[in-house]
């Protein structure tokens, strides 16, 4: 590790408008597809929050913590953060779809390869998210 202070022509290209521009653009896209997450089960809405949360953090920092404040998005990331937990109505819903998702592979495909390989997925996510505990309630507001 070096004691040298950050070299400012770098740290000038690290707050330039077009790095600026693509890190919101990838938190924007990465909080979308979060949103759409909540609703398919195959696209993990936590880990995109969170990477929403990194890339608004390089180019944003009132991006940042919109979506920290956010009120479907905070305290998930914030359970997550802190204790690796999902609260109870995240994990029925995703659960919930995990089994439509399961029923509606089964109806266009039938019990073939793609279903069973699917339904691995699906069991194997499922029981990820069944098994992660539950926030205990004492998790920090965010304050910045």
């Amino acid at each position: 590790m070096s004691s040298l202070p950050p070299d400012p022509a770098e740290e000038g290209r690290m707050r330039s408008p077009v790095n600026r521009a693509i890190w919101v653009t990838l938190a924007a896209l990465c909080f979308a597809i979060g949103i759409v997450g909540i609703f398919l089960p195959l696209l993990p809405a936590t880990d995109f929050m969170l990477l929403a949360v990194i890339c608004a953090s390089r180019g944003s920092k009132r991006f940042e913590r919109w979506i920290r404040r956010n009120r479907f998005a905070g305290p998930l990331i914030r359970a997550w953060e802190e204790e690796r937990a999902i609260p109870l109505p995240a994990k029925i819903v995703s659960i919930a779809m995990m089994f439509f998702s399961a029923w509606v592979i089964w109806i266009h495909t039938g019990f073939n390869w793609v279903f069973w390989l699917l339904l691995i997925v699906l069991i194997a996510v499922g029981t990820f998210v069944a098994t992660r505990p539950l926030p205990s309630g004492r998790t920090r507001p965010f304050n910045d």
